[in-house]
């Protein structure tokens, strides 16, 4: 049985399709759900999220977000959601480069230098 998976960014519906399997890039770990799986609701991270569709896989980097699963339906809501084929490593690597030289005097500087590195290594994973 397939499993609904919708992909939704502040602009728009990305994507709304049936997949046989999903990956999800959780701020823990990923999680794989296949048809019948427990609800949940849980927080993304940056990472890849994998589709194993009856095209073939299909690939999109996540930044961030929420996740939830009930029934055979997988909602994901976050910022952008990218093809990996169209992210360039060599911008990620800059990109995180660029993270790991932001100032972290105080306490607000280094949450948003963590947020920043964290985003940054899950976009350059998953563009390699």
């Amino acid at each position: 049985m397939a499993i609904r998976c919708i992909v939704v960014t502040p602009e728009r519906t990305e994507f709304d399709r049936e997949a046989d399997f999903v990956a999800l890039p959780m701020a823990d770990g990923e999680l794989g759900i296949l048809s019948g799986r427990a609800p949940m609701i849980g927080r993304l991270g940056f990472g890849t999220l994998r589709l194993q569709t009856a095209a073939g896989p299909e690939r999109y980097f996540i930044d961030g977000g929420f996740a939830q699963v009930e029934g055979d339906v997988v909602s994901i809501l976050t910022a952008r959601a990218t093809p990996v084929d169209l992210l360039d490593s060599e911008k990620a690597r800059t990109t995180l480069n660029e993270a790991l030289e932001m100032p972290s005097a105080t306490v607000q500087e280094a949450e948003i230098k963590e947020t920043a590195v964290r985003r940054a290594r899950g976009l350059l994973r998953a563009s390699r």
